[in-house]
């Protein structure tokens, strides 16, 4: 490499030597109109050499000048992130430690460095959340969101602190915005779903339990989401029953029937949307026959309350009658029967109905009560005492309680839905666990 470069500087310096030669001989430069200088032609020729290479040299030594500068610059950011990396982790750390306010320290001095570091705004917010700070983590998380418009990570996180300070129509319109940009996010469908929920809008409320049940999910998921969709649009039809709304009322109730034909409260539901409409006779029909399909004593019990608030209550004896006629062997529908008899002061026929059945050592305390006044009734106190001693918790009024199948949860009221398990389509009548 030394040899070619001393070969190559011999040979420059040759032909700057032949230039010169040659080059004898003096010319005229004009410096402005009326001045002049003379310079000999080899002095122009090495000037010209001299300027270029100058020229060059210059270029050379700014574009040199701003790689280094360049370069500090990079080794000032590889530093910085080095130790913002450094620092993250550890604050990464704490936060999954729950340390959060050795989290905290770790994050904000991140932000001294950087203020606009989005993963740590996010963390950062989502330890003051757990510090239930709600609205600086909110403060924190709309920084971070308009730093990165896309990030979804962001917007859970966003719609979560919303969550937390009560506002719910400000999270719902987060995860609309999530499921505007992805509308098969079936995270966001369900916390949209579960915030309509929470709020009582049964409208929307079935409308996204809709979107999410178009979504891909497994068959169990699907199975489970089918029921909670026909429990939604229940509660979305006894919202319009009670706010009048009849004719919507029976369309959505027959929806729900139509989705799942063992959904006694749908029936419960359209019968009365029939009531309040007056038709009495089409509640009554529907009921009957939907009892034949079900036989759901709920709806028995239906009927019972309606024909003796019309003042029929033998209506109320023949439906029980046909009932066992279906089902002969039915404990259930004798004890409702022999219950009914007493309530219209039929001791005989009460007591007639009921020892057709061998209640044996069954714990059906509520039998032993009606019994026990059956007795009373008829001047037995031996029997009566007995029957009383055997149901324990006696009370003059016989009240079976309703029963959630899913939680066995009790209550004197029926409704659509378990309030202890939040499952629909629950509550039954169970004399052996109505104690």
């Amino acid at each position: 490499m030394r040899y070619i470069a001393t070969v190559l500087l011999i040979v420059t310096l040759f032909a700057v030597a032949w230039i010169i030669e040659i080059n004898q001989g003096l010319i005229t430069i004009n410096l402005t109109p009326s001045r002049t200088h003379e310079i000999s032609k080899s002095s122009f020729f090495l000037i010209s050499i001299a300027t270029g290479a100058g020229l060059v040299f210059l270029v050379y030594l700014m574009r040199d000048i701003r790689r280094f500068l360049r370069g500090l610059k990079v080794q000032r950011e590889q530093k910085k992130r080095s130790k913002i990396q450094e620092l993250y982790a550890r604050g990464l750390n704490a936060l999954l430690a729950k340390r959060n306010p050795e989290a905290i320290a770790f994050f904000q001095r991140i932000l001294n460095i950087d203020p606009n570091h989005v993963d740590t705004l996010l963390r950062m917010g989502i330890t003051q959340l757990r510090q239930k700070d709600a609205q600086e983590a909110i403060r924190l998380h709309l920084k971070a969101w308009n730093l990165d418009q896309d990030n979804q990570e962001v917007m859970f996180s966003l719609a979560a602190d919303y969550e937390e300070a009560k506002k719910p129509e400000d999270a719902i319109k987060m995860y609309q915005t999530i499921l505007e940009r992805d509308p098969t996010n079936i995270t966001a469908l369900m916390r949209l779903r579960d915030q309509y929920h929470r709020l009582g809008n049964w409208a929307e409320l079935t409308e996204a339990q809709t979107r999410l049940l178009a979504a891909p999910l497994t068959a169990s998921e699907q199975e489970l989401e089918h029921r909670k969709l026909a429990g939604f649009r229940y509660e979305l039809g006894r919202s319009l029953l009670e706010s009048g709304e009849l004719d919507k009322a029976r369309k959505v109730f027959r929806t729900v029937i139509k989705m799942d034909r063992d959904f006694i409260p749908a029936y419960l539901g359209l019968g009365e949307v029939y009531h309040e409409e007056g038709k009495t006779t089409e509640a009554a029909e529907l009921w009957e026959k939907a009892y034949k399909m079900t036989s759901s004593i709920l709806l028995l019990l239906r009927l019972e309350d309606l024909y003796l608030k019309q003042g029929e209550p033998g209506k109320a004896i023949e439906i029980y009658k046909q009932a066992l006629t279906w089902k002969p062997q039915d404990t259930t529908v004798k004890f409702f029967l022999g219950k009914l008899y007493y309530r219209l002061e039929m001791v005989d026929e009460a007591f007639d109905i009921l020892s057709t059945v061998d209640w044996g050592d069954r714990d059906v305390s509520d039998v032993h009560k009606l019994l026990g006044n059956i007795y009373l009734r008829r001047g037995s106190l031996g029997l009566a005492s007995a029957e009383f001693k055997k149901a324990l918790g006696f009370r003059k009024q016989i009240i079976v309680p309703y029963t959630c199948g899913n939680c066995e949860h009790k209550t004197n009221d029926w409704a659509g839905r378990c309030p202890n398990c939040g499952k629909w389509n629950t509550f039954g009548v169970n004399l052996e666990k109505s104690c």
